[in-house]
């Protein structure tokens, strides 16, 4: 079965170039691809492809349309149970750059422009690495929190999770007085037991979102700008208490 390769890439030159690259793979049946690529050029295309899972292996631009990619990163959907490893390229990454990016959970990162044999190479060895891995069964990246966190106690889950869900309403309330006010120490706070909650829950992504939040309030002066996190946090709780999927 061939590979599921997701490129993130709004240059279309580039984008032309790892298609061209993937060509030179090696591959089982002569008359196919090695792989299967999928392109897309913004983030909120990017978030909609990973969330339906699958994939043997994600490479993207940093600096996209829409924003940046780190902010998939920020998200933890590089370092979810079953993510895929993760290729960023970017034009110039300073060695503590490269480090943040590994801590989340980015397995390479190439300079643009990359040569040929090093992309190859890279793509090579993630793939043959990831195929040797044993696959989750589920299809996305969230691992199952009734076996992970209650025992497999489906009842004792289920009362939880609404609880958590009613109580959402109240979080969101209170983070956005925080926000408004500037109170850093109380948006952390917060921040601090939804990135628990969210883990019990079994939403590693939102959970990051959390974690992410709560450290860039750390130690923040009163008053001072706060950064951003918030909305984003809060729009994917509402969608979480309604019940629609996130994106």
């Amino acid at each position: 079965m061939r590979a599921r390769l997701l490129l993130i890439e709004d240059d279309a030159s580039i984008a032309r170039f790892v298609e061209l690259a993937l060509e030179e793979l090696p591959r089982h049946d002569r008359s196919a691809p090695a792989v299967e690529l999928t392109v897309v050029r913004l983030l909120s295309d990017a978030r909609k492809a990973l969330a339906g899972g699958g994939w043997q292996l994600v490479i993207s631009d940093l600096m996209l349309p829409d924003g940046s990619a780190e902010a998939l990163l920020a998200e933890g959907l590089a370092l979810a149970a079953g993510a895929p490893p993760w290729v960023v390229f970017s034009a110039g990454v300073h060695d503590d750059r490269r480090a943040a990016l590994a801590a989340r959970g980015v397995t390479r990162t190439l300079r643009k422009p990359v040569p040929l044999a090093e992309l190859l190479d890279t793509v090579a060895a993630l793939l043959t690495a990831a195929r040797a891995m044993p696959r989750p069964f589920a299809t996305d990246a969230r691992t199952d929190p009734v076996h992970q966190h209650f025992g497999g106690d489906r009842g004792l889950y289920d009362s939880f999770r609404a609880g958590c869900l009613e109580r959402f309403s109240d979080d969101i309330a209170q983070g956005h007085a925080a926000a408004q006010a500037l109170d850093a120490a109380a948006l952390r706070r917060i921040a601090h037991g939804l990135k628990a909650v969210l883990e019990l829950l079994g939403e590693p992504a939102l959970a990051a979102q959390a974690q992410a939040l709560e450290e860039a309030t750390a130690d923040l002066a009163p008053g001072r700008p706060l950064p951003e996190g918030w909305a984003r946090l809060a729009r994917s709780l509402a969608d979480l208490r309604a019940g629609r999927r996130l994106a």
